[in-house]
């Protein structure tokens, strides 16, 4: 076993640090730039960019005593099951994870069969959809899941107070909520509620 750098190993060392640059330019545009506005829940951008880096420095080192591509498929499939047990985990937020890790996944295999500027391209292309995605399907609206006190204005024919309280306690414009879980020991409900980001 070498423990020293080697003349040959500067080549690695070299596309290694340009491909973690390249790595951390998306994953920073996809988490900071399109995931992690106002409205975001900010502790999952910690666990994107570093899921992101995890995966992308295992992934070279793989790659580079010659695993097969196959097997660093098979650790993402792997980490891909996991999943946040401590709360309960939005779609969307899924969605940029499992794209913070596909983004690793794709920048560690840049070598000679695959050259850099085709990943280059894939991360463009990536960015770009989740970008082109956001604005389409979501635009200006979000959706957060609140723990509501007031369940006397979840009946039937106060859907306007109930808009109405919403947003004097919340601040934004309501566009839907949508009843998840009744608490009668609490008098409390779990509603998922759709509004506007100004």
């Amino acid at each position: 076993m070498n423990v020293f750098i080697g003349p040959d190993d500067w080549s690695f060392i070299t596309s290694l640090g340009a491909r973690f640059v390249m790595n951390i330019i998306f994953a920073y545009v996809l988490i900071c730039g399109i995931y992690a506005k106002e409205h975001r829940i900010r502790e999952y951008s910690f666990s994107f960019i570093m899921s992101n880096v995890l995966i992308f420095l295992v992934t070279s080192l793989l790659a580079s005593v010659k695993v097969k591509t196959g097997f660093a498929f098979g650790l993402f499939a792997i980490l891909s099951i996991l999943r946040y047990r401590t709360e309960q985990i939005q779609i969307r937020e899924m969605t940029f994870l499992f794209a913070s890790i596909i983004l690793g996944v794709m920048n560690s295999l840049a070598t000679e069969e695959l050259p850099l500027f085709a990943v280059l391209l894939a991360d463009v292309l990536l960015v770009s959809s989740m970008f082109i995605c956001e604005k389409a399907f979501m635009g200006n609206v979000d959706t957060v899941v609140l723990l509501y006190d007031n369940t006397k204005l979840l009946g039937k024919g106060k859907r306007q107070e109930l808009y109405d309280d919403i947003k004097n306690r919340f601040g934004y414009e309501v566009v839907k909520v949508a009843l998840i879980k009744m608490n009668y020991l609490t008098d409390s409900a779990e509603v998922k509620l759709v509004y506007k980001r100004v």
